[in-house]
């Protein structure tokens, strides 16, 4: 029994031997709480918590889990954000590689997200996804993450209200994720995109029925891009034969020069204007009408594959015979 003791310890000091990157290994394949934890295991595991290149923290994974007591696992919820909110503050990483932050509808209203956002700035973050679902209304973000310089890849989901200040830059950012967040205004949009000067691949999802999606013209200009993904879930049933297309009188602009594929899923009924696109090689077109198609042929012409659908009818005719003769290109 006393060998088997003196073989653990012999085994933990080996451990507590290795140097700190390779601590850091370890720690990375386990939930952020567990790496917390080891700090009181001795004086040598104490901060190494600390210098985790990669941060995860998923309400939604507590929500999960089985708990009969609701007093039991609203203080382990309680107990889970005061630990990762001590994880943020003490971070001592010089670059922070990831963080994934996913808030469910349990987390508390008083969570304080935007110090989380700001401290991940301040390390430095690279890869930074943002899921916000609380019961609460949007959240602005910190004024400091619109300038961040090292942040290459950004998913923004859900209760995040987006206002891009007009002096911000993001210069290394190339991966963008916006799914369904709210817009302060078109202006603030287009100032968004067009302080991105790398930016290569944009995904936007936009839920219409969400009253908070004041968006008249979504305008895509961006020099850069390469790759684009577009969906608005409206979840209107496709129009049976004989009804009208509505306009909304709202709009998906397109400007993008360097792009050579996109995807556009929208039932709302918006019209589309798409210009300035000579390097197009593959495109996905489903929607509920394409009654402004005539101007945006010239755009067009240049596509290798071109997949259009659309629930309309009357326009279903011309889609096809267009589709046909653009792919025997």
């Amino acid at each position: 029994m006393a060998d088997d003791k003196i073989e653990e310890t012999v085994c933990e000091n080996k451990i507590s031997a290795l140097p700190d990157d390779l601590l850091v290994r370890i720690l990375l394949h386990v939930p952020v709480k567990v790496a917390i934890a080891t700090m009181i295991l001795s004086k040598r595991w104490r901060f190494i918590w600390t210098i985790l290149p990669n941060l995860v923290y998923d309400s939604f994974s507590d929500e999960n889990e089985d708990d009969d007591d609701d007093d039991d696992d609203d203080e382990r919820k309680k107990t889970s954000w005061c630990l990762f909110d001590k994880s943020m503050e003490l971070h001592k990483a010089p670059v922070l590689k990831t963080l994934l932050i996913k808030l469910g509808p349990g987390c508390h209203s008083d969570i304080d997200v935007g110090k989380w956002i700001a401290k991940s700035v301040d390390c430095r973050v690279v890869v930074l996804k943002f899921k916000l679902s609380w019961s609460k209304g949007p959240t602005k973000l910190p004024k400091s993450f619109y300038s961040c310089e090292t942040l290459k890849e950004l998913t923004l989901s859900h209760k995040i209200f987006l206002d891009f200040p007009s002096s911000s830059f993001l210069p290394s950012l190339v991966i963008l994720e916006l799914i369904y967040v709210v817009y302060k205004d078109n202006a603030s949009l287009d100032s968004f995109f067009s302080h991105c000067p790398v930016l290569n691949c944009l995904t936007v999802k936009r839920n219409r029925r969400n009253m908070d999606d004041n968006i008249t013209k979504f305008s895509v200009k961006i020099p850069s891009l390469q790759a684009l993904l577009y969906v608005s879930d409206d979840i209107i049933s496709p129009l049976r034969d004989g009804d009208e297309v509505v306009d909304t009188n709202k709009c998906l602009a397109l400007d993008t020069p360097a792009l050579l594929y996109f995807s556009i899923t929208e039932y709302s009924g918006d019209s589309f204007l798409f210009e300035n696109m000579p390097c197009l090689e593959d495109a996905s077109i489903d929607v509920k009408s394409f009654s402004d198609i005539d101007k945006s042929k010239t755009s067009l012409s240049a596509v290798q594959s071109l997949e259009m659908h659309t629930t309309d009818q009357v326009h279903n005719q011309v889609l096809s015979t267009y589709k046909v003769r653009n792919i025997s290109k």
